[in-house]
């Protein structure tokens, strides 16, 4: 659990943050629990409080060398909205958002690196609280499509917890 919530962390932190400056979010963070597939937590910047809750994929039957771990996250800083986030494992190519699919309801996100960013949170998270799973299909390296499986078993509990934990302001 510490090594999920490490990578969680870092998922997390601004783009532009200092190693030294990450060691300390990372020494901060506190489990919330694990509810079904997914797990919450929070870690503390000064007075303020960052909440996520994550899960990794599945199912990812393409092989892709080097790739790392596949994590779909949502992130709830202080005075933001919440931000849902896919982290690929590789670096995405194309200039072309990459569709997620939840039940009937399909999701465009758009493409940074190696993550990609729910173009409407509100959206992804009211598909996520009513389907089963949501599926991820990501152009990655030499033309490999990556199709990947999240299961969303627990995902609305574990919202609940991180929105007690860091009520929307």
């Amino acid at each position: 659990m510490r090594a999920a919530l490490s990578a969680l962390v870092l998922l997390a932190l601004p783009a532009n943050a200092e190693p030294a400056h990450m060691t300390a979010h990372h020494a901060a963070a506190r489990s919330l629990g694990k509810f079904g597939e997914w797990q919450a937590a929070t870690h503390g910047e000064g007075d303020a409080t960052t909440c996520f809750l994550f899960t990794r994929a599945e199912a990812s039957p393409q092989h892709i060398p080097g790739r790392s771990d596949v994590v779909l996250s949502v992130t709830r800083r202080p005075h933001s909205h919440d931000v849902v986030a896919l982290s690929a494992g590789f670096v995405l190519s194309g200039h072309e958002d990459a569709p997620l699919q939840a039940g009937g309801s399909r999701m465009l996100f758009y493409i940074a690196g190696r993550s990609a960013f729910a173009r409407d949170n509100a959206a992804a998270l009211a598909s996520f609280g009513h389907e089963v799973s949501v599926t991820a299909r990501l152009a990655g390296p030499r033309g490999i499509t990556a199709t990947d499986r999240f299961s969303l078993k627990g995902f609305s509990t574990a919202y609940a917890a991180m929105a007690k934990a860091c009520p929307a302001s």
